[in-house]
């Protein structure tokens, strides 16, 4: 069984000077090659920061004729169970890049020396190693699990720096990349872009993975921070992973001079209240605008082709990421040059072992379209004009669909007038996160996602509120409102003990409004006409005597009624919402301690 790998989607790495460091060591006797060789490993181990065994392994691997690599040796192991900035050098792009801070070390004869950190961590290291491979300047073998250079990356490799050699071969790594192409084609269509608008448009709009703050949302909470640390907080964790690309790319386009960026006051909506901030956005350059048009291709230079690994095609964060990609990967494949409607390409990938909706496979394309790629519309035919290269689709038995996508599946089914970028409700709901960092940016993500879903789509008032002393979500409809608590549990919830106290005291601190009980006065984010309260869980789907604890929250304050939601219902209810099956009405009478069920 190959080893898996993730490509596709670039996070960290930005430096195209250290991108091209990383590549060099590829080519045998290039200056990168030898100044590892010469000087940064024996460097290293002077310092006692490489074993001896690791430094003479990748001497040796760097001293063949034709390096190819393993791709473990090239980004190394992370610090185990000890510290991270305890960790030594144990992979060779690890040793390539020089990090930020200064330290002091000891040497082999016993003096000091004081530098920056001559390696980085094992995570950076893969990051500029995934970057090369998207680029198309360092080839992997799936079935050696070997990286080597590819003639491309000679190029670079061999290019003077600032040469115009190097600048050209930057700009067809570049310009493979469908989501570089994304952001430049976003940014022809409007200037002045912050990331959060770039990202989100970028990518698979209704899945873990491809997440974006609305800026509004962010504009709000970014203003109404009261304090340094509440701001700081903002900054660093009000941004999704869409974002994070979108700003990534950006940064890479810009040491290309293919965008421009500044600080200016953006303006967004949220809650119908206005907020600015000065924030950076992003525009193409006339510079910006050819290199688009290379990748293009007109009648005298050919439209250059795109690099689109496997992995690229869902992220590892959602349910069923290879049956996703599987799907994706085959439609691709089922066009071509020649036009195709949906029904043509449902019979075509029949040949793939695939049975989907017509709507599933329109989500699907659309979802190509926001990684970067060409797909011309028109008269409801799809067809690619881009040439895909570096596509590899596996056994198709490895790509099994698990229960999520048929719950996803199914709903998608009836949703023909609610966004489908809402379907991610249903994978954050199921959330299967291994840890406790990853656990608690899913229930984030649930409360942000929930809350765009009230509050943007279906034109309740409320926002999202989250974070410690006061509940996940707050909404309301003219006289009506609501608390909710978000719950993601793969396998059902049952409302514990604990929660239902914690409900009981937002509930209590609702009634009594006293700063005495809760400094942070959350309840006065409510419309100052609510004057009928409600409480409300969302989560996968109830199990248990949920409705007993239900009972019990609403008979310790005052009869306060509340009701728990399946995800999926709650989608049903935002659909029949659009249509005018459902009311406003309909939703708050619903509240009957009890599960919440909407049919369509």
């Amino acid at each position: 069984m190959p080893v898996r790998r993730t490509f596709g989607w670039v996070q960290n790495p930005g430096d195209l000077r250290k991108l091209k460091k990383v590549v060099g060591i590829f080519l045998h006797d290039s200056k990168d090659n030898l100044w590892l060789r010469n000087d940064k490993l024996p460097l290293l181990k002077k310092l006692n920061l490489i074993s001896e065994g690791d430094f003479n392994r990748f001497i040796a691997a760097l001293g063949s004729d034709a390096p190819e690599i393993e791709y473990s040796m090239l980004k190394g192991k992370g610090a185990g169970t000890g510290p991270r900035s305890a960790a030594i050098c144990t992979g060779i792009i690890q040793a390539v890049i020089t990090a930020q801070q200064t330290k002091t070390y000891v040497d082999d004869n016993g003096q000091e020396i004081t530098i920056k950190k001559p390696y980085t961590d094992d995570w950076t290291a893969e990051g500029y190693l995934r970057w090369a491979i998207c680029c198309g300047l360092v080839d992997y073998s799936r079935k050696a699990d070997t990286c080597k250079i590819t003639s491309l990356g000679e190029d670079l490799a061999n290019a003077k720096d600032n040469s115009n050699e190097e600048r050209e071969a930057l700009t067809k790594a570049l310009l493979a990349y469908p989501p570089v192409l994304r952001i430049l084609t976003l940014l022809l269509a409007q200037d002045n872009q912050t990331k959060f608008e770039l990202g989100s448009k970028l990518g698979f709009k209704n899945e873990k993975g491809f997440t974006s703050i609305p800026l509004g949302m962010f504009l709000c909470d970014y203003c109404e921070a009261n304090t340094p640390q509440e701001i700081k907080f903002v900054k660093s964790n009000d941004e999704g992973d869409s974002d994070k690309y979108a700003r990534g790319i950006a940064s890479w386009c810009a040491q290309m001079g293919w965008i421009s960026s500044t600080k200016e006051e953006v303006t967004g909506l949220y809650r119908g209240k206005y907020y600015t901030a000065i924030l950076q956005t992003f525009s193409i350059t006339r510079a910006g605008e050819k290199a688009l048009k290379k990748a293009q291709g007109n009648s005298s230079n050919p439209r250059l082709p795109r690099i689109v690994k496997f992995e690229m095609l869902a992220s590892n964060k959602t349910h069923g990421a290879d049956y996703l990609r599987y799907q994706r990967a085959a439609i691709i494949k089922s066009m071509s040059s020649s036009w195709k409607t949906l029904e043509q390409l449902k019979t075509m990938l029949e040949r793939y072992e695939l049975q989907l909706d017509v709507s599933a496979i329109e989500d699907h394309i659309q979802g190509l379209i926001s990684i970067g790629l060409d797909i011309e519309i028109a008269d409801k035919k799809f067809r690619l004009k881009d040439t895909v290269t570096g596509l590899e689709l596996p056994a198709r038995e490895l790509c099994v669909k698990d229960n999520i996508n048929d719950i996803v599946d199914r709903v998608r089914e009836k949703l023909s007038k609610l966004n489908h970028k809402y379907l991610i409700l249903i994978d954050l709901a199921y959330s299967d996160a291994g840890n406790r960092s990853k656990k608690n940016a899913d229930a984030r993500e649930f409360e942000i996602q929930t809350a765009d879903l009230f509050v943007n789509e279906l034109g309740f008032a409320g926002k999202r509120l989250g974070d410690a002393n006061r509940p996940d979500i707050i909404i309301s409809y003219e006289a009506n409102g609501s608390i909710i608590d978000n719950k993601s549990y793969k396998d059902g919830f049952n409302i514990s003990k604990s929660c239902a106290d914690e409900m009981s005291r937002y509930i209590n601190e609702n009634i009594l409004r006293s700063c005495e009980l809760n400094p942070v006065k959350w309840w006065e984010n409510f419309d100052s006409k609510v004057t009928n309260f409600t409480f409300l869980f969302i989560t996968s789907y109830l199990k248990g005597e949920f409705e007993r604890q239900l009972e019990y929250i609403s008979a310790a304050n005052t009869g306060i009624k509340g009701a728990a939601i399946a995800v999926e219902n709650l989608l049903y209810f935002g659909e029949g919402l659009k249509r005018g099956i459902f009311t406003y009405d309909d939703f708050f009478n619903n509240f009957k301690n009890n599960e919440m069920i909407f049919e369509l």
